[in-house]
C-alpha cells in the first residue's frame, strides 16, 4: 500500500555520481519550470504571437490534465489521473502559475522577438520529392510573427549525384555508408545557425502553416521536442509546384490509426510518459538548438532504417525534456505508411528497428526483460557499512527479480560476492545516461513481485520523483529518514530537471516534485543473524 502521499522532494546526501550531460546542465535564461509534461503552461505565458490564434489565456487558466478535456476537445483523460496524487498536482500547478506570473520567462528567446529557424531536409535519391518540399518551404506563413527568418539546409545521405537545390538553399553531403539519416540530420543542423531546428524528410511536404505551428512551442519552451502531423498521399503524378494542401487531401492514403489514437489518448502528448517516445517521428520534428546540441543530436550509430527518432525522443525524456504533438503542423508524405508496404520486408525491418532501439534504451516497454540487450535499469548503489552476508542475500534476491539491474558496491568484501557476474561493479556509477537509481540502505529480501512493485511506483506520467521503502512501522517523519527507509528509488529525470532549473535561477522548483513512501510490500529486512547457507537452502 502507499502511505504518506507526495511531499516536496529533498535529499539527505549526494547522489552516487554525475547525472547531467554537460550541454544541459543549465537551462536557457527565463525557463519556466512546469510539472510533469505541462508544455501548455509555457504556451500560456508566451507572447501572444507565439500562441495559437485566439489563445490568450492567463497562465492561471491553464488547465490541469485531470480537470478538463484536451485542448481540441476530443479526448477526456480525467480518468487517467486520480486521488493519491491530487494534492501534489494542485501544489505543482500553483508553483508553475506563480513562476509564470512572476515573470520567470521574461528573458526567454521569444521575449526578444521571433526566433531564427533552420530547416534541415534529409534526402537520398528523391530529386522530384525534394523539389516539391523545397517549393513548399517558400510558401510558409508566419514570417515576422512566429519566426524571424528561415534558412534551409538539404542534408544528402550519399546520393549518387548531388541533388539540385535553388539559390539560397545550402547543400551538405555525406558518403553513402548505408542508411544514416541521423548522421545526415546532424550534419545539416551543424551547418545552420537557427535558434530553432525543424527536421523534414525530402518526401514529406509541408502545408503553408507547418513552420509556424512547429516553431511555436520550442521558441518559448526550449526543453520541448515537438512532432508534427504526417499525413499520407500518392503525390507521384502531381506537379511539384501544386499546393500540397489541395492535392494531398484529393489523393490521401490511410494514416496509421495507432498513431492517431495515441495522440488523441494522450491529448497531443500532454499526458506523455516514459513510453511516449514511440509517437515521435523524425520526418516532422522540431526543437531548440540548445536542446539538440546539449543532447548530442541523433545517435549516429544507427545504420539501418528507423529507430533514431525514438532513441532521441527517449533521451529527451530521460534528461528532463518535454514531448508535444502539434496537430496543426501538417506535412504530406509521398506514399503509404509502412503498414501499407510489402509484409515480409516490413516485418524484417521492424524487427531490426526494434532490436536496435532495445539495445540502446532502458525504459519499460523499450527493451527486453530477460535478455540483457539495453543499458542497466535500475542502477543500484549499496550503502557502506552493511553486513556482507546481508548484502549477498539482498543482491541475489534483487537480481533474481530485476535481472537487468547493475549493482555498484563500495567495499571489496561486498564486490567479491558476485564472482564472475558482471552486473556487480566496485565503485561509484556514472549516472549520466541512467534513468533510475535504487539505493539500498538496509539489506532486504523478498519475491519478485515486491521488487517490481518498487519500480512500478515510478512508472507513468503522474509518477512521483522518488519512492522510499520502509517497514510497516516506518515513522515516515520525512524524506530520506534513514531509520525508516530500507530502499530509495529516484527518477533521475526529475533530478536533472530540478538541478537545471535551479541553476538558471527559476523559482518554485521544489514544489513540482513529490515522493511516495511505500509500505506493506512483500519485502523484509535480512535478519542480522541470517546466513547465506540458510537463505540458499530455504530454511532461513
Amino acid at each position: 500500500m502507499v502511505t504518506g502521499g507526495r511531499r516536496a522532494a529533498q535529499r539527505t546526501g549526494p547522489l552516487a555520481g554525475p547525472v547531467d550531460l554537460p550541454g544541459l546542465e543549465v537551462a536557457p535564461p527565463g525557463v519556466l519550470p512546469v510539472p510533469g509534461n505541462r508544455w501548455d503552461l509555457a504556451l500560456a505565458v508566451a507572447p501572444a504571437d507565439a500562441r495559437d490564434p485566439g489563445d490568450a489565456r492567463d497562465p492561471a487558466d491553464a488547465r490541469d490534465p485531470a480537470d478538463a478535456r484536451d485542448p481540441a476537445g476530443t479526448c477526456d483523460s480525467a480518468a487517467a489521473h486520480s486521488g493519491a496524487h491530487s494534492d501534489a498536482r494542485s501544489a505543482a500547478r500553483s508553483a508553475a502559475r506563480s513562476a509564470a506570473r512572476s515573470g520567470a520567462h521574461s528573458d526567454a528567446p521569444a521575449r526578444g522577438g521571433p526566433p531564427a529557424v533552420t530547416v534541415v531536409v534529409t534526402h537520398f535519391e528523391q530529386p522530384r520529392e525534394l523539389a516539391r518540399t523545397l517549393h513548399a518551404l517558400t510558401r510558409q506563413t508566419g514570417a515576422g510573427t512566429t519566426w524571424r527568418d528561415v534558412e534551409v539546409v538539404v542534408a544528402d545521405d550519399g546520393s549518387r549525384e548531388p541533388p539540385a537545390v535553388p539559390d539560397g538553399v545550402r547543400l551538405v553531403r555525406q558518403p553513402d555508408r548505408g542508411f544514416r539519416a541521423g548522421a545526415a540530420r546532424n550534419l545539416g543542423a551543424a551547418a545552420g545557425r537557427g535558434e530553432v531546428l525543424v527536421f523534414l524528410d525530402a518526401d514529406t511536404t509541408p502545408e503553408p502553416g507547418f513552420l509556424s505551428a512547429m516553431v511555436r512551442l520550442p521558441a518559448c519552451c526550449p526543453e520541448a521536442l515537438v512532432v508534427g502531423r504526417r499525413r499520407h498521399a500518392d503525390l507521384a503524378a502531381t506537379d511539384p509546384a501544386a499546393p500540397v494542401e489541395q492535392v494531398g487531401p484529393q489523393r490521401e492514403l490511410p494514416a496509421p490509426a495507432w498513431l492517431d489514437d495515441a495522440y488523441a489518448a494522450s491529448r497531443d502528448l500532454l499526458d506523455a510518459d516514459e513510453r511516449s517516445y514511440r509517437f515521435v517521428i523524425a520526418a516532422v520534428l522540431a526543437c531548440s538548438r540548445w536542446l539538440f546540441e546539449g543532447l548530442g543530436g541523433f545517435d549516429e550509430t544507427f545504420r539501418a532504417y528507423g529507430g533514431e527518432d525514438w532513441e532521441l525522443a527517449a533521451r529527451v525524456w530521460r534528461h528532463g525534456g518535454l514531448l508535444a504533438h502539434a496537430p496543426d503542423a501538417v506535412a504530406w508524405h509521398d506514399g503509404p505508411d509502412w503498414a501499407g508496404r510489402d509484409e515480409v520486408e516490413r516485418r524484417a525491418r521492424k524487427l531490426d528497428e526494434t532490436l536496435a532501439v532495445a539495445r540502446r534504451l532502458d525504459g519499460p516497454g523499450a527493451t527486453t526483460t530477460g535478455l540483457r540487450l539495453g543499458p542497466p535499469d535500475p542502477v543500484v548503489v549499496v550503502a557502506e557499512g552493511l553486513d556482507p552476508t546481508g548484502v549477498a542475500v539482498c543482491v541475489d534476491s534483487l537480481l533474481a527479480a530485476l535481472p537487468r539491474a547493475r549493482v555498484h558496491l563500495s567495499r571489496a568484501d561486498h564486490a567479491r560476492l558476485g564472482g564472475a557476474d558482471d552486473r556487480l561493479r566496485l565503485g561509484r556509477p556514472d549516472l549520466r545516461t541512467a534513468s533510475r537509481l535504487l539505493e539500498v540502505r538496509r539489506p532486504v529480501r523478498g519475491p519478485a513481485a515486491g521488487w517490481r512493485a518498487v519500480l512500478d511506483a515510478l512508472t507513468g506520467g503522474d509518477a512521483p520523483g522518488a519512492v522510499g521503502v520502509g517497514g510497516e512501522g516506518a515513522s515516515g517523519d520525512g524524506p530520506g529518514d534513514g531509520a525508516a527507509e530500507w530502499l530509495r528509488l529516484t527518477d533521475l529525470r526529475t533530478v536533472r530537471r530540478r538541478r537545471r532549473w535551479a541553476r538558471a535561477g527559476a523559482e518554485g522548483v521544489d514544489a513540482l516534485f513529490g515522493e511516495t513512501t511505500l509500505t506493506g510490500l512483500d519485502l523484509r529486512p535480512v535478519a542480522p543473524d541470517a546466513s547465506l547457507e540458510s537463505y540458499l537452502g530455504g530454511w532461513g
